[in-house]
């Protein structure tokens, strides 16, 4: 218990701490010329109190400077399309996840503490800290499998239109750029291939695109990007690469979909025979659950 009054004293000293210093800056005279001067100058967001103890607690895992997966959220933040601007961003939105999943998770500990089951309490907190910890990554590797669904479906559209450029005798990089205004995830990686073929080397720009894929392992669209090196490395014709992957796309995309169909029928047929089912406990139930009830009447007849 007195473990707990600290952290309770100490909590309510921050909060003061933090409403004081809002209330100092909203009424500080000299706020208007800072705010004025916000979108002009250089600025650095001050962190809260508790922003600052989590990055000193663990600097590893929600300090920018000193984290050591910063290749790893690079790489998710490239994958799933850049929801947040830059890795500090990334890093802010872990802290305020992580955040209100230890809140809950000290509450239900205090909770479970307060019907003297002490044993669970900690257990408890440990799950939701461990889920804090690991929600902003599970978050961006959905974002990256929904990217990568909907590149699938897009790249049958952007083949198509790039395949109908080059059939026309428009050249390779002027078909990649047209295409890219088609819109959509595998055009966008169009447009940033072309994009980085004008300011550097065709080798890395193929390697840049590369890792932006939202599925590294996506067969169709690596043989795309290597169709595309060996037209600029060694000439080799394109048009009947992207033909051939445009073929296998449209298969992919059609096996998914009757995939998809096929679970959808079967989970309706399930939900059917459930209905049925539940329609004849419905109606047997009266006369299974009330036998004195069926005997006093049959009884009162004779």
């Amino acid at each position: 218990m007195t473990f707990l009054a600290f952290l309770g004293a100490l909590s309510l000293s921050v909060l003061a701490f933090e409403l004081l210093t809002a209330f100092q800056a909203a009424f500080n005279p000299f706020g208007a010329n800072r705010l004025m001067n916000f979108s002009s100058q250089p600025h650095t967001q001050r962190r809260s109190t508790w922003e600052a103890l989590l990055v000193a607690v663990l600097p590893g895992r929600f300090d920018p400077g000193q984290a050591k997966n910063m290749n790893d959220v690079i790489g998710l933040l490239r994958r799933a399309g850049y929801p947040h601007d830059t890795p500090g961003e990334f890093y802010a939105a872990a802290i305020r996840d992580f955040s209100i999943f230890l809140l809950v998770g000290g509450l239900l500990a205090g909770a479970m503490a307060a019907l003297d089951l002490l044993v669970a309490a900690p257990i408890l907190a440990l799950v939701f800290v461990f889920l804090g910890l690991r929600r902003p990554y599970v978050r961006m590797k959905a974002l990256a499998a929904k990217r990568a669904e909907a590149l699938r479906n897009n790249m049958l559209i952007g083949l198509s239109v790039l395949g109908s450029l080059l059939s026309s005798g428009v050249g390779v990089q002027e078909a990649l750029r047209r295409a890219s205004t088609v819109g959509g995830p595998f055009c966008n990686l169009l447009g940033l291939l072309v994009a980085r073929m004008e300011v550097e080397d065709f080798t890395k720009a193929v390697e840049v695109t590369r890792a932006h894929l939202p599925d590294p392992a996506d067969v169709e669209a690596n043989l795309f990007l290597r169709d595309i090196h060996d037209f600029f490395a060694n000439n080799r014709p394109i048009l009947s690469s992207v033909q051939g992957l445009q073929e296998s796309v449209h298969r992919s995309v059609v096996e998914v979909t009757e995939a998809r169909a096929a679970l959808v029928r079967q989970r309706a047929g399930l939900f059917g025979v459930l209905a049925v089912l539940g329609l004849v406990l419905a109606i047997i139930a009266p006369f299974t659950l009330a036998p004195g009830a069926s005997a006093g009447v049959g009884s009162g007849l004779m």
